[in-house]
Parts: C-alpha cells; sequence; structure tokens
C-alpha cells in the first residue's frame, strides 16, 4: 500500500505545475504579442518590468502571510484570483478593445498573484511530504518545471500563429481551474502562528539580510564573487530581453522564429541542468561562473554576427548550456 502522503504530494505537485505551465504559455503569448506589435525595446521593457517588478515586491511579504494565514487558500485564492482576471482580460480583448497599456496593467495584477501563490506554494511542499521524501519530490518538481519551460513557448507559439490572443489566454484560465479542482482534494492544514511569532519571524529575516550584507562586507573573495556575479547579469539581461527584437529585425518577424529562439534556450538549459546536477559541485566556483560569464559574453558577440538563422539558433542553445553554470555557482 503507498503512502498516505503520496497521493497528496503528487496531487499537489501536479496540480501547481499544470498551473504554471498555462502560466507560461499565456506569458510567452503576451510577451510576444507585445514584441510583434511594437517592434520597440521600450514596450518590451515595460512589459518586462511590469510581468516582474510586482511578483518580486509582493512576495517579499507573501512568505510572512504563508506563515500567518492558510496556505491552501492563499494558493486557490491568488491562482484563483488570476485565472478571474485574465478571464476578464480575454473578455475585454475578444470585444475588440485591444491595447498595449491594457496588456501591460493585468500583467501587473497577475504578477501581485503569483508574488502571492508562489511563497505559499514553496511552504506547503514540507507539510506533504516527509522530510527524508523533500529531496527527491523537488527533484521531481524541478524536472517537470523544466519540461513545461521547453513545452509551454512551443504551444503558445501554435496558438498565437494559428488562433489569436484569446485563445492563448485562456489556456491559463483552463490550467487553473484544473488546479483549483486538485486543490480541493487536497488537505492542508493551516499552520497559525500568532501575530507576535510572524513579527519575529519577519525581524529575525531582517536581522538576518543585514548580517549577509556585513559577511559579504568583510570578506574580500565573496564580495569580489559578487560584483562579478552582479555585472554580468546587469550586462546580460537587456541582450537576453532585447533578443525578441533582433530576431524580428534580423530574420523576420514571426512566431515560429520567437519560438524556436525559446526551445533551443530551454532545450540548452534543460540538458546543462543535469550535468550540474550530475556534477553536484564545483571546486573552484569563482572560476566556473567567471568561465561561464565569459562564454555568455563571447556566443552573444558571435550572435550579432550570425548570417544565417540556424547558426543564431545554434547560438541561443549554447546560451542555455552556459545559464545553470551560471545561474548555480
Amino acid at each position: 500500500m503507498e503512502p498516505r502522503w503520496q497521493k497528496q504530494g503528487y496531487l499537489f505537485l501536479a496540480s501547481q505545475n499544470i498551473s504554471l505551465f498555462g502560466t507560461m504559455v499565456t506569458g510567452y503569448a503576451i510577451t510576444w504579442y507585445i514584441s510583434l506589435k511594437t517592434g520597440s525595446g521600450l514596450w518590451l521593457a515595460l512589459a518586462t518590468v511590469c510581468y516582474l517588478l510586482p511578483q518580486i515586491l509582493i512576495s517579499l511579504v507573501g512568505g510572512a502571510w504563508a506563515d500567518k494565514y492558510s496556505r491552501k487558500w492563499l494558493i486557490m485564492g491568488a491562482d484563483g484570483s488570476i485565472a478571474l482576471l485574465t478571464l476578464i482580460l480575454a473578455i475585454i480583448w475578444g470585444t475588440g478593445h485591444q491595447s498595449i497599456w491594457l496588456l501591460l496593467g493585468f500583467s501587473v495584477l497577475r504578477s501581485i498573484g503569483q508574488g502571492i501563490q508562489q511563497p505559499a506554494v514553496s511552504s506547503a511542499y514540507p507539510q506533504l511530504v516527509p522530510e527524508d521524501e523533500l529531496t527527491r519530490i523537488n527533484g521531481i518538481n524541478q524536472t517537470v518545471m523544466s519540461l513545461a519551460t521547453l513545452l509551454s513557448p512551443v504551444l503558445g507559439g501554435i496558438i498565437l500563429a494559428n488562433f489569436n490572443l484569446v485563445w492563448a489566454l485562456m489556456v491559463d484560465v483552463f490550467t487553473a481551474i484544473i488546479e483549483l479542482a486538485c486543490m480541493t482534494k487536497i488537505k492542508l492544514k493551516a499552520v497559525r502562528q500568532t501575530v507576535e511569532a510572524v513579527e519575529e519571524s519577519i525581524k529575525q529575516n531582517e536581522q538576518d539580510l543585514l548580517s549577509g550584507i556585513k559577511y559579504l562586507y568583510q570578506n574580500t573573495k565573496l564580495r569580489q564573487l559578487f560584483i562579478l556575479a552582479g555585472i554580468g547579469f546587469l550586462m546580460m539581461t537587456p541582450a537576453t530581453v532585447l533578443s525578441l527584437l533582433f530576431v524580428q529585425r534580423e530574420f523576420g518577424a514571426s512566431v515560429t522564429n520567437l519560438t524556436l529562439q525559446e526551445i533551443f534556450w530551454a532545450g540548452g538549459s534543460v540538458l546543462s541542468g543535469v550535468m550540474v546536477a550530475k556534477h553536484k559541485e564545483f571546486k573552484n566556483n569563482a572560476k566556473v561562473l567567471g568561465m561561464a560569464i565569459a562564454a555568455f559574453a563571447f556566443i552573444m558577440m558571435l550572435m550579432g554576427f550570425s548570417p544565417v538563422i540556424g547558426i543564431y539558433f545554434a547560438a541561443m542553445f549554447a546560451l542555455g548550456v552556459c545559464s545553470p553554470y551560471y545561474m548555480t555557482t
């Protein structure tokens, strides 16, 4: 007989990845639509900010809410709200009221919902899964997420190329309905903490953050490594975001080209991620990080001179290979 936790744990894992898959499909479709319609770096930058910044900011308090309130209802409330907002957007868009600003506004609201949902999801796994099984479940979860990253641009591209944005929006609604139905079957006990306990947890997090900053300042090698990583990330991010525009202007503004770009990137990242996981750890993280950044920069430079799109896609695959080495060291 299978342990009692398995049914609940695997059902939760499946439900959250189904929801994530729908969110990613819709996210890709919205970004590509903005890119293809405007051909503007400014609009792409605004879309990126609207998609990421609210989620980052709200997640700072989302963790405290996950400790104070029912994680099950936080997850269901956030995902249900995202689905409702997306449905409203699909209806408005389908009636002909189409505006890039409308997409950006709803992207902000969707991002807030994700910032509430994700900390609650992360906190729920230790409740549902025994400690000795948690590593294995996290590994399975990472594998499924990698597959979602690989397949979501495929579906997003097919829908956007053959139908319209409304259908891409409805994917997130349908996957949210599936997730909500699964969540009703999951028994996730509320973690009741007093206000004082939550405030103490927040205070402890602030102290840990300050201690980390102080330690970083005092440790020369770690500080140099942190600065190197920060500069690398700062220099690489604009190029990766604006790669959509590069493909449009150099090789043609088509959904197929944008889809293949994401597939090659994700494929390289998944393959390299498996290699990094098998390696477990590196003797010299600073050297690996420096080599990854240097390789990233060199490949990005070559991409700018790609004479044909096939060479560009090969370079994009190589960038995907570099990504896990940069992110995990």
